[in-house]
Order: structure tokens, then sequence, then C-alpha cells
């Protein structure tokens, strides 16, 4: 049975990658501060536009207002999206590099094991595990972190803006947040576990298929090959059924 594994241990991996993560979250928390300023400038406009303007001293300001408020918005665009930009670069190719040091040591790890532990472990799974399951932690040390990094800083700065604005109405709206948050961890570990069926299910199908490549001659001198594919056929859509119930 395989152990759950907690995300300290995943992010371990990108230990070697660490400065450039802190760049790639410095990057990360400018871009989700531009994500919230820009709406806060557009109120700004509005704000501008709804004045009494009624004189034209009063008109010429609120226009040279409306035009530096722009101007703040492209810098703010500009800004953001660099960041952004740097974000995913540097995010994407740290994952690269973590992939690539798991494969390594998972197939460092299981070269050495016993002979006894081939024997009762099927070869398509191993190389399965290599490559599919690599490639999902892989998502989770690097792609999955941004884009929790990047949730909690809008929702850190988000709640700074709304309680600037109103203490009363924003404690209102928080107070769905302890039922949410009972619900999606019971979901989450839902979907933990249905993502450990989906992923063995994959390992067993590609098993087979090595299995059936690996013994071809003897798959064609038995015409055995509608019970090879019968075989297969049931395991992908057992995977099938899994990914669909996971979707």
């Amino acid at each position: 049975q395989a152990a759950n594994v907690g995300f300290c241990r995943v992010i371990k991996l990108a230990k070697p990658d660490a400065w450039k993560l802190i760049f790639a979250t410095t990057a990360l928390l400018v871009a989700s501060l531009s994500n919230l300023l820009v709406p806060k400038y557009g109120g700004k406009i509005i704000d501008i536009v709804s004045r009494d303007v009624r004189r034209p001293e009063d008109r010429a300001q609120a226009l040279a207002d409306v035009n530096g408020t722009i101007l703040y918005i492209v810098m703010i665009v500009v800004t953001g999206s660099a960041c952004t930009a740097l974000r995913a670069w540097v995010f994407n190719s740290a994952s690269e590099r973590v992939v690539a040091r798991l494969r390594h040591d998972l197939f460092s790890h299981l070269i050495n094991q016993e002979i006894a532990f081939f024997d009762v472990t099927r070869t398509g799974e191993l190389l399965s595990r290599l490559s599919e399951d690599t490639q999902i932690i892989k998502n989770a040390a690097t792609t999955n972190l941004s884009e929790a990094l990047r949730n909690l800083t809008t929702t850190a700065i988000g709640l700074g803006f709304m309680f600037s604005t109103s203490w009363k109405l924003t404690l209102l709206s928080l107070a769905i947040v302890p039922v949410i948050s009972a619900v999606v961890r019971k979901f989450g570990r839902f979907l933990r576990e249905l993502s450990h069926q989906t992923q063995a299910a994959a390992a067993v199908a590609s098993s087979i298929a090595e299995e059936s490549f690996g013994a071809i001659r003897t798959v064609r001198a038995f015409a055995q090959e509608p019970h090879e594919i019968s075989r297969y056929s049931g395991k992908v859509n057992e995977t099938l059924k899994l990914g669909l119930k996971q979707a």
C-alpha cells in the first residue's frame, strides 16, 4: 500500500532551485498585486468622472486626473505582464529540473533493489512510475505550488483592500469561509485517493502492454491477440472511468 506523502517532502525536490523559486515568487507577488490594482484604479476613474465638474477648471482638472490614472494603469499592466512572464519562465524551467532529478533518483533507487523486488513487480508498472507519476509530482512541486502561492497572495492583498473599504462587510463575507474550508478539505482527500487509483490502473495497463510486446512471438504462436487486446482494453476502460470520475 502506497504511503501518503506530505507536501513538504515534495517541496524538498525543488530545494536545489530555491533561489530561483524565491525570485519567481517575488515576481508572482508583484503580478498578483498588479491584478488587484487595475480594478482599484479603474474605480478611481469612475470616481473622477462622477464628480461635479461644472466649471471649466474643474473639467480640466478631471481630465488631467483621468489621464494620469490611465497612465498608472498602463504602467501597472506592463509591469504585471513582465512579472507574469518571468514567473512562468522560472517556474517552468525549475519544474523541468525537478522532474529530471526525480527520475534520476527514482531510477537509481529501483536499480539497486533486490532481485525479488523485480520478481513481484511488473516492468511496465515501473516504467509508468518513471514517466507518468514523475510528471504529476513535477506539477505538484512547481506549477501547483505557483498557483497556490498566487491564490494565497491574491487573497491576502484582496482582504487588505476589503478591510480598508469596509471591515464590517468583509467580516460578513468571511463568515462562510469555515464551512467552505471543511467541505474542500474532505473533497481534497477524496480526490487524492481517486488520483492514486487512477495512477495505479494506468501503471497496470502499461505493464500489460509491456508484457504483450515483450512476448509477441508467444502471443502470435498461440493466436492470443484478441485475449491480450481484451486484457489491455479492460484496464484502459478502468482508467477511463476513474479519470472521468476525477474530472
